[in-house]
């Protein structure tokens, strides 16, 4: 069963992440892929005490890369979290056949235009994005479970393949 959700979502895990995805699909491992984070003892500490009886990993983009087939093999479902497009493609480029990502929330920052409520692209973004679908992953915008879920090329023809 494993991997149910793989999530591009700046803000990684918050309320969205545990009470609805969680509440929905029930994982029992979140696995936290951030650099940053994982280099930092406080924040590896925060984040693993956010999502109650869960096991949260925090890791780097390299430790994702080895231990995601494994994962994709254990019992129980596991959720994969990023915090931009630029580390879901390089763990895509480390190795993680992952098929698909669900794109949470990307909110704004000065150079990124909105392209829903909850999501804003710039440039690298968008490079991003056509680098990942054009190595077969499905990019699905959908912030809850009880919303539909929308293709990001059609909400942001920008971001698709030419």
């Amino acid at each position: 069963m494993s991997w149910t959700l793989h999530r591009v979502d700046d803000r990684l895990i918050h309320g969205q992440v545990v009470v609805a995805w969680g509440g929905r699909l029930r994982p029992a491992r979140i696995w936290v892929v951030d650099d940053a984070s994982a280099a930092d003892p406080w924040e590896r500490e925060l984040l693993g005490t956010v999502a109650p009886d869960v096991i949260v990993h925090v890791v780097t983009v390299a430790e994702a890369a080895a231990q995601y087939a494994a994962e994709a093999a254990a019992p129980g479902g596991a959720f994969l979290l990023v915090r931009d497009l630029k580390t879901a493609l390089a763990l895509v480029e480390a190795g993680a056949t992952v098929p698909g990502f669900t794109l949470g929330g990307l909110h704004y920052a000065p150079g990124r235009d909105k392209v829903n409520e909850y999501i804003y692209l710039g440039a690298e973004d968008r490079r991003a994005a056509r680098a990942l679908m054009t190595r077969g992953v499905t990019l699905q915008v959908q912030d809850v479970p009880a919303t539909r879920p929308q293709p990001l090329a059609v909400l942001d023809p920008a971001a698709a393949v030419p």
